[in-house]
């Protein structure tokens, strides 16, 4: 059964602006809310939110980039620190396009919006599955909301938009949470990305291992505010991240990120988060560790080699150096291996060396030792 996308569109038309080399991605740095700003390689700009507060970040931001017009504007969903400058950005700028989640709220800054959308003489239009935004050059199609959520539910509202140029793809997910993402997974969608906008400021209820799974992207951006009352990002989403080989960038961290692509090459302006996933040159925060779960097991039994230090899912060999012969078993770091010693000598140290390569790059190696005792 099909499931249409729950969308609201409003139109006016405005000139587009001249070609542009590259594709830029710009992640505002907003402090606690979402404010995105592409430029695409024709010329056109687009704005995702519009941060919390009034939209002076935002706006100063655009400035600076010299945007005169928007042929884009994308309101994902009607929380204060995603909308709450999207009316003064509405008032700053002459605007082609506004796209919006068909859901209504009771707080100001929606009636606000709403009141600045009927002043600029917009006009709604539903849409379906798949709503594709027309621009030069790129491919941009909304992939959720695939359903009519509760009003209470409002993360789960959010728009989330796949652009893609060339061979490089992005995934902007707004406040998206793990409803959202099973919906877009059943829906049998593309959800292939190299660079994935963290869901809800990397809330611990978006971005599960399944939708990671799913898009498998290269990159991860965290927009989120120093030292924020939420306890963004949540430890476990970094770790999901770092389990996935995710590199990741935060604006709490680095400021405004911004990436830029030819429809091939892919760059950042900033190296990834020290505090976020590891990158294949990142070495300080891998350590294989290993230990056995009995140092002193009983000939015949059966001991577990168990390891950490690097993702989830690193093949690893572990020798097994008995007295008169050597064993080699293969493993995944994260799960326990189970090993049945035999007649092993009893009272000689048997040592255990592990090895293991992380990203096809460096290589990890960790011992530990177990001495049988009679049975």
């Amino acid at each position: 059964m099909s499931v249409s996308l729950v969308f609201s569109t409003i139109l006016v038309a405005q000139p587009a602006e001249a070609a542009a080399k590259s594709m830029k991605v710009h992640y505002i740095d907003t402090g606690q809310g979402d404010s995105i700003y592409i430029k695409t390689a024709a010329g056109d700009d687009i704005v995702i939110d519009a941060g919390n507060g009034n939209g002076s970040k935002t706006i100063t931001y655009l400035r600076k980039q010299g945007v005169k017009d928007i042929e884009v504007l994308i309101s994902t969903h009607p929380d204060a620190d995603h909308m709450g400058g999207m009316n003064d950005v509405l008032h700053s700028y002459p605007v082609k396009s506004v796209y919006a989640p068909n859901v209504t709220h009771t707080t100001q800054v929606y009636k606000d919006f709403k009141k600045v959308v009927k002043a600029e003489g917009l006009q709604k239009k539903n849409k379906k599955k798949g709503t594709t935004i027309k621009l030069k050059g790129v491919k941009a199609t909304f992939l959720a909301p695939l359903k009519s959520y509760s009003k209470s539910d409002l993360n789960n509202w959010s728009a989330v938009l796949k652009l893609t140029y060339g061979n490089r793809s992005f995934l902007f997910t707004g406040d998206a949470e793990t409803k959202s993402e099973e919906d877009m997974i059943n829906s049998k969608q593309n959800v292939l990305a190299d660079v994935l906008k963290v869901g809800h400021h990397g809330a611990k209820t978006s971005t599960s291992d399944k939708f990671l799974k799913k898009v498998k992207p290269k990159h991860a951006v965290i927009s989120v505010g120093k030292q924020n009352k939420y306890g963004h990002p949540d430890k476990t989403v970094l770790n999901r991240l770092k389990n996935n080989n995710v590199n990741v960038y935060r604006t709490d961290k680095q400021g405004s990120i911004v990436a830029t692509t030819d429809g091939n090459k892919l760059t950042f302006n900033t190296k990834p988060s020290a505090n976020g996933a590891t990158t294949s040159t990142s070495t300080a925060t891998n350590k294989l560790k290993a230990s056995v779960s009995n140092s002193k097991p009983k000939q015949y039994s059966t001991i577990k080699l168990n390891t950490s230090g690097l993702p989830t899912g690193t093949k690893y060999k572990a020798v097994f150096n008995y007295k008169s012969t050597k064993t080699t078993y293969e493993g995944k770091v994260g799960t326990p291996l189970s090993v049945k010693i035999g007649r092993a000598a009893a009272g000689y140290k048997v040592t255990v060396n592990v090895l293991a390569t992380h990203n096809n790059k460096k290589t990890y190696k960790a011992n530990t030792s177990f001495t049988p005792v009679k049975k």
